[in-house]
């Protein structure tokens, strides 16, 4: 069975249908059983926030639930960090990824510890339908732990609605971004990649200042396919 379709739902409940393609790489999911009444079992929440299991990071608290998170960076290198930190939730919860493009591959995420299972892809070329699924999906009961918003510019105003819809039901928003626009989010980060022995990706993960936070602090982390692991290099 086609893992692609039409998904009619996601729209706005205003004006013109805008469907989108749906990708569900776990199970096909059709128009009539997406919604509240199915996935509102697939996720429970905490408060408690995602960790690298690296104190000196962890104890900053920058990926805390119920809050929306600037991510900087290109869009490939910051997949493949998101996928090893969100592989790390231990309540394994269902998570929601919203893109322009099809430059997810179940096979590459799931080396970095992202089961493939946890995951629903939407794709849409217009922006304006990438923040509103992301939008809904962070306020509403639809059961996604988090979800992760490739948006290259977005403006203070989307933000905002993001920020307030993580709030609402403590879920974990991520704004993949390209700019460094005026933001609501609780904290910036900047994923680079790192010079590496080869065996091991490695990033520079930033620590942004945003209004009335701290300056900028860098840190060099590896990840381990051996221990599944993130590690603080040097």
């Amino acid at each position: 069975m086609s893992r692609s379709a039409q998904l009619q739902s996601v729209q706005p409940s205003h004006g013109q249908s805008r469907p989108v393609s749906y990708i569900a790489p776990s199970s096909y999911i059709t128009p009539s059983r997406f919604g509240a009444g199915l996935l509102r079992q697939l996720g429970r929440f905490s408060q408690q926030g995602l960790t690298l299991g690296i104190p000196q990071i962890d104890g900053l608290e920058g990926f805390a639930r119920g809050a929306l998170h600037d991510i900087v960076g290109e869009r490939a290198t910051v997949s493949g960090f998101l996928a090893a930190l969100l592989g790390r939730d231990r309540r394994q919860a269902q998570i929601l990824w919203v893109t322009s493009g099809a430059g997810l591959h179940a096979p590459a995420l799931a080396q970095l510890g992202l089961d493939h299972r946890r995951l629903t892809v939407v794709t849409t070329p217009r922006a304006g339908d990438r923040c509103w699924a992301a939008e809904e999906a962070l306020g509403e009961k639809l059961g996604y732990g988090a979800v992760v918003a490739e948006i290259d510019h977005a403006d203070l105003a989307i933000t905002q609605r993001l920020q307030a819809a993580a709030e609402k039901r403590g879920a974990t928003g991520f704004l993949v971004r390209q700019d460094r626009g005026e933001s609501a989010a609780a904290m910036r980060w900047s994923v680079q990649t790192a010079s590496s022995d080869g065996f091991r990706p490695c990033w520079c993960l930033t620590q942004e200042s945003l209004l009335g936070s701290a300056a900028d602090r860098s840190w060099l982390v590896e990840w381990d396919y051996l221990t599944g692991s993130f590690r603080l290099v040097g």
